[in-house]
């Protein structure tokens, strides 16, 4: 039962980042390239978008309805920890959250 209740949850908070963007309200800013299981972190390329320890982001896979919602915990850019991030360009960076996840997924955040 409680897989059931999580798939519909995620399918849910999927419909509802997709529906954001059409609106406006949300935006994919990136895409998690690589998961390393240790030490539980994401490389990411991002685009357009302001990062900061303890922003919301989802993790979206259209094609399956997967979607969850994580909190960034630490970022990097080339090795060296930072508090924020300002990406204009394409850039590559070392994202940890507070739950695990897999590469492919897509990163929105709400504005």
């Amino acid at each position: 039962m409680e897989s059931i209740c999580q798939a519909l949850y995620d399918l849910l908070i999927c419909k509802i980042v997709i529906q954001k963007e059409t609106i406006g309200e949300a935006k994919k800013i990136g895409k998690v390239t690589k998961w390393l299981k240790k030490p539980q972190a994401a490389i990411a390329k991002i685009t357009d978008a302001s990062l900061k320890i303890s922003s919301n982001v989802f993790l979206v896979n259209e094609n399956n309805a997967y979607c969850q919602s994580a909190v960034v915990q630490s970022i990097q850019i080339n090795s060296k920890a930072v508090d924020e991030i300002e990406a204009t360009n394409e850039i590559e960076i070392g994202l940890k959250f507070d739950i695990n996840t897999r590469s492919g997924l897509n990163l929105y955040i709400f504005i």
